[in-house]
């Protein structure tokens, strides 16, 4: 017989169902709570990634143009090297718009025996990989004459389309040159992209820009349309409507 004393109590558990437990309007007003600081914190992240990369494209689109603006300054800085006298390397000087002679590989070559007049054969020391229809200079000491391949490079002989004019010294340089034209492409939206073309092969430098501007100077330093009066050219170019806008001047090596 169990003593009443020792008789397991019965538990009452109404404290756990009774007043002090959360409701149901409680959780829901807990879990709307959480919802709107979970929906506020993917806010705030959303906006600084966005910020973050809008920040990483600028800062792309940038060095794209800086990259792009020190190509094309040291192509036009290459204009006319090897040039004599009163040859100038410019075919087009206009403010959006520049075509020139330019020694881009800094191939070159010399004579190897006297070149007379009529001769479209020239020995050299080594012609080998210039290609047909390519441009070149011939030159001496005090005189350049314009000529153009007839058909590939050969290791010891250069084929003219135009027989020499005059004679030529042993020694004579002979300069490989391409063709260059930067130029500004509209697109139908009124997007810009500056085109690189060498020897008619164009390419896109550098796309959406906002600004493409070309200045020409003389040696006085003032503005000239006079291609052979070109020594320095002013470059200033943008990238975007938010972009950077960058200025440089080149010279010309001549």
């Amino acid at each position: 017989m169990v003593n009443g004393s020792n008789a397991p109590k019965r538990m009452n558990i109404g404290w756990c169902l009774g007043s002090a437990g959360a409701s149901l309007i409680e959780l829901l007003i807990a879990m709307a709570i959480s919802s709107i600081a979970i929906s506020a914190s993917i806010h705030v992240f959303s906006s600084v990634g966005l910020r973050f990369s809008g920040q990483h494209s600028t800062m792309v689109t940038n060095q794209d143009l800086r990259l792009g603006l020190d190509v094309l300054c040291s192509e036009v800085r290459l204009a006319g090297a090897g040039l004599l006298g009163e040859d100038s390397p410019f075919l087009k000087a206009k403010s959006d718009e520049i075509e020139f002679f330019a020694n881009l590989s800094g191939a070159s070559t010399t004579l190897t025996q006297v070149a007379e007049i009529g001769r479209q054969d020239l020995p050299v020391e080594d012609g080998a990989g210039w290609p047909k229809g390519k441009q070149l200079l011939v030159c001496t000491a005090v005189h350049c004459a314009w000529n153009q391949l007839a058909a590939d490079g050969r290791k010891q002989t250069l084929t003219l389309v135009t027989p020499t004019a005059e004679q030529f010294p042993v020694r004579s340089a002979i300069f490989l040159l391409n063709r260059v034209r930067y130029y500004v492409k509209r697109q139908d939206d009124g997007a810009m992209r500056v085109m690189r073309d060498v020897d008619g092969g164009a390419s896109t430098l550098l796309g959406d820009v906002s600004q493409f501007d070309l200045q020409y100077f003389d040696r006085d330093g003032r503005v000239t349309t006079d291609l052979s009066e070109v020594v320095r050219v002013r470059l200033a170019i943008q990238a975007g409507r938010q972009g950077s806008r960058l200025v440089r001047d080149v010279a010309i090596r001549m």
